[in-house]
């Protein structure tokens, strides 16, 4: 039994709703984790994220990864505001800071980036306050702590330039999670 009704009001709960969800993304394609925290108040969403272990490896250049290097980023964290729009479709600026941890052989450089950008989401109820939302984030590097022409390994003969998130700074995820009212 679907428990949502699709309507062309904002969602605005009776009292202050809070809500708990993690990224399918992080798990099944990045071999981590991202969980977060959303409190709602009205149209207004304050948000709060945490990912961990997330292993970048497998979308960096074929070149860096035939050489053998591997990335991690053993955080990512940040938060966010928004306003619900219609419905449960949502719209949110958010920041985030990511660290980067580069390992070739005995090489074990590091650097961090700072991402802002939006996030557009809708959630669907599918039973009491369990829910499914598909969002669509872009999330360009605003800042970078590596050097100006990268991070140089194996004497320079490997250049390796911050990572984005997902494609140019976009991505999409599928989020799960539980909201109640307090």
């Amino acid at each position: 039994m679907i428990s949502h009704r699709f309507t062309l009001d904002a969602h605005t709960p009776d009292r202050v709703q809070l809500a708990f969800h993690f990224g399918l993304v992080q798990p099944v394609l990045l071999h981590g984790f991202n969980a977060a925290i959303d409190v709602r108040w009205k149209r207004l969403i304050f948000t709060y994220s945490h990912g961990a272990s997330l292993s970048f490896t497998s979308s960096l250049p074929t070149s860096e990864r035939a050489q053998g290097l591997s990335v991690v980023a053993p955080f990512s964290t940040g938060g966010g505001i928004g306003i619900v729009l219609i419905d449960e479709l949502y719209v949110l600026l958010d920041i985030k800071y990511h660290r980067f941890e580069l390992t070739l052989g005995a090489e074990h450089p590091s650097y961090e980036t700072l991402t802002v950008g939006g996030e557009i989401g809708w959630r669907f109820f599918i039973w009491r306050g369990f829910y499914l939302s598909p969002v669509v984030r872009y999330w360009p590097n605003v800042w970078s702590s590596a050097p100006a022409g990268g991070v140089l390994l194996k004497d320079g003969a490997i250049v390796h330039h911050p990572l984005v998130q997902g494609a140019g700074g976009l991505f999409a995820n599928v989020l799960i999670g539980w909201a109640f009212s307090l």
